[in-house]
């Protein structure tokens, strides 16, 4: 799994555990995750959503980049930390193949998109990042641009305190 994606949740590539008997019962009862001055100061993970359609002939490769993207495959490129999500649209249906994996609720929010970002038209693939920026899917130098000119948010700390 990418160092990356582990980081959106606090973690690294390797981690070291306590065995549970060698942690003391404070230890245990008052647990504190927060992220450091640095993390906070980095933000967050940026949310890559991909609008494909099996009816489309340029969405594999699409696909195919964005998994590329999940896999780590850009990682010497220093690039954020990413969410990745990926929509199949209906709107391809009526060309003759209905894909399987389209939904009426995707075309929905694709078109939200495409109206909060003044866009022209709806299409497949489509690439919107951090919900403010678009490419198309398959433009690589586009989206690897997108993802490391896009805002990040500091994800939010959590404490836990034991009973």
């Amino acid at each position: 799994m990418s160092r990356r994606f582990l980081a959106c949740f606090g973690k690294t590539g390797s981690s070291k555990t306590k065995p549970a008997s060698s942690s003391s019962s404070e230890e245990r009862n008052n647990v504190t995750v927060d992220v450091s001055a640095e993390e906070q100061r980095r933000g967050g993970a940026v949310l890559v959503e991909l609008f494909s359609s099996q009816g489309c002939a340029t969405s594999p490769e699409a696909e195919l980049l964005v998994s590329r993207l999940g896999r780590g495959d850009f990682d010497g490129l220093d690039l954020p930390p990413v969410v990745l999500l990926g929509f199949h649209v209906d709107y391809w249906d009526y060309m003759g193949w209905k894909d399987p994996y389209g939904s009426s609720q995707s075309t929905v929010r694709q078109k939200a998109y495409v109206e909060s970002l003044k866009l022209d038209t709806m299409f497949t693939p489509q690439v919107v990042v951090q919900g403010r920026a678009q490419c198309v899917g398959n433009d690589e130098n586009a989206l690897l641009a997108a993802i490391k000119e896009a805002p990040r948010f500091p994800a939010p700390t959590f404490q836990l305190v034991g009973e």
